[in-house]
């Protein structure tokens, strides 16, 4: 009996603990804006949708406050402006390629906190709200941040000619250095990181992956690297969608010190690499 109800308490603990840790990942969740197709004919409509969260390539829905914009920059750099809808959800919204060209996804979020505290019984806990709400209860601040993604994806209308939009002018961006949606398998993806227009230079951190790399959770291809500079090279030798994710964080403003610790900013971007086709068409 004595064995049983330890290894109930056990079991207890360990699905406590595992709640808590994904309570911790889902405040992390990272955004990324995607499309049904990202090679159209022209006068085709395809949806723009989303994954949030952790597992690629759908996860989470998006609650329609997260968002602070979604636009499509078609060929001529004219931006169209779509509204989120209310309920959480993927947000997918039609899309129609009209002319031939390179069109821009893009969304930005919302800013929001995480903080993770212990209390003055030894607890760890997390919150988001800001630093400022719980530090009355706190023994200890681990981590406080204040988070703000952006988000980006090409689709290519009609055949290409060789122009694209690299920049678009989110607050932090990465930057193709060659059509995106003319990749193929075993191509190297050169990236610029601009911040807030100019090149960044200082700290970053990216990881990469594919869809049908894994199934689980924060599972990527290439794991996660500290760089600096502005330049990222990825290896794309495998077909699929490619998600990219890029950070840094940065040592809050002298009057924002009491909200948070730091500031984090989140670039996302996916690409396509397809692959020949495998089969051949029905009635060939």
């Amino acid at each position: 009996m004595r064995r049983v109800f330890m290894n109930f308490i056990g079991a207890g603990l360990f699905c406590l603990l595992t709640l808590l840790a994904a309570g911790e990942i889902a405040r992390a969740h990272s955004l990324f804006i995607q499309s049904g197709r990202h090679r159209v004919d022209e006068g085709k409509k395809t949806p723009l949708f989303f994954c949030y969260g952790h597992h690629f390539p759908v996860d989470d829905g998006v609650r329609a406050n997260k968002l602070a914009s979604v636009k499509v920059f078609d060929p001529a750099g004219e931006a169209i402006e779509f509204t989120p809808r209310a309920e959480t959800c993927l947000q997918s919204q039609m899309v129609a390629y009209d002319t031939p060209g390179v069109y821009v996804l893009t969304a930005e979020t919302n800013p929001g906190h995480y903080t993770k505290w212990v209390d003055k019984k030894g607890r760890d806990r997390s919150t988001i709200k800001p630093m400022s709400a719980v530090k009355d209860k706190a023994s200890e601040i681990v981590k406080a941040l204040y988070s703000k993604q952006y988000a980006k994806s090409y689709v290519r209308c009609g055949e290409p000619d060789g122009s694209f939009a690299g920049r678009v002018g989110l607050p932090l961006e990465l930057v193709p250095m060659q059509d995106p949606t003319t990749l193929k398998q075993g191509d190297v993806l050169t990236l610029k990181v601009f911040r807030d227009g100019r090149r960044h230079d200082g700290k970053g951190h990216w990881g990469a992956t594919y869809g049908g790399y894994s199934t689980e959770s924060e599972d990527m291809y290439y794991p996660g690297e500290d760089v600096t500079g502005d330049t990222i090279r990825i290896s794309l030798d495998k077909p699929g969608k490619w998600f990219i994710r890029y950070y840094i964080k940065t040592d809050a403003a002298p009057d924002k010190k009491e909200e948070y610790l730091q500031l984090k900013q989140t670039a996302t971007l996916v690409v396509l690499v397809p692959n020949e086709r495998r089969q051949p068409r029905a009635g060939h």
